[in-house]
């Protein structure tokens, strides 16, 4: 299965955050636990500009597990 996201056998923190319209990951943004990493992404998505998309992946197996994109007014959150 072929996944947009860098796969990696990192251990110690495997939930990494990506930038959807740059198609590019968030240097420093690697957490251990997903709570904290859909927190980095909502404070990554506060302080982006209006339309960009902030990803929160596992980078051991490549799956979405979230998505937070900064609108006008407010964040957008969609589930995966």
């Amino acid at each position: 299965m072929k996944t947009p996201y860098p796969i990696s056998e990192c251990s110690v923190r495997p939930f990494h955050l990506w930038d959807a319209n740059e198609k590019r990951a968030l240097r420093w943004r690697y957490y251990s636990d997903p709570k904290r990493a859909h927190m980095g992404a909502l404070i990554e998505a506060r302080w982006a500009a209006v339309g960009k998309t902030i990803e929160v992946f596992s980078a051991t197996n490549g799956k979405l597990l979230g998505q937070y994109t900064r609108r006008h007014n407010r964040i957008d959150f969609t589930g995966a």
